[in-house]
């Protein structure tokens, strides 16, 4: 919650604390576009296989890219599914790390709607159990 909402008393609210109030109020808002505009451009990666494998995901936990390096290719083919998903898991887990780190250092911790980041957090697993089923799809074939 915002200090200021927590100190206000309404019977003692003159001129300047309005000011004072509206002053904090646009910087938090300023803040918080930043960081929003920070959030978004987060880029995870994450390596399994020796670094044969590489995969990226943007800020909402979606893979965007996987490389698979020709020694990959190597490997059986559930071998190769479970160095996917470690990788896949590397690089969702480095997203949500960077919010985290980003939201605790940005100190707008006390602003920062808990719900938003728990969304966040299941558009992470979302896109990790879409990613397993797909997997299990093509194993399958």
């Amino acid at each position: 919650m915002l200090r200021w909402m927590m100190l206000l008393d309404p019977g003692s609210i003159g001129p300047d604390d309005l000011e004072r109030v509206g002053r904090e109020a646009e910087q938090t808002l300023a803040r918080l576009a930043d960081v929003q505009e920070r959030l978004a451009a987060i880029r995870g990666s994450g390596t399994a296989a020796d670094g044969h494998v590489v995969v990226s995901a943007d800020s909402s936990g979606r893979i965007d890219k996987i490389q698979l390096n020709p020694r990959a290719m190597r490997l059986a083919s559930q071998d190769l599914a479970d160095e996917l998903l470690r990788a896949v898991n590397a690089a969702q887990d480095d997203c949500a790390r960077q919010a985290r780190e980003l939201l605790a250092g940005a100190g707008v911790g006390e602003v920062v709607d808990e719900a938003a980041f728990a969304a966040m957090e299941r558009r992470l697993e979302e896109a990790h159990t879409s990613f397993v089923k797909e997997m299990e799809r093509y194993g399958r074939s």
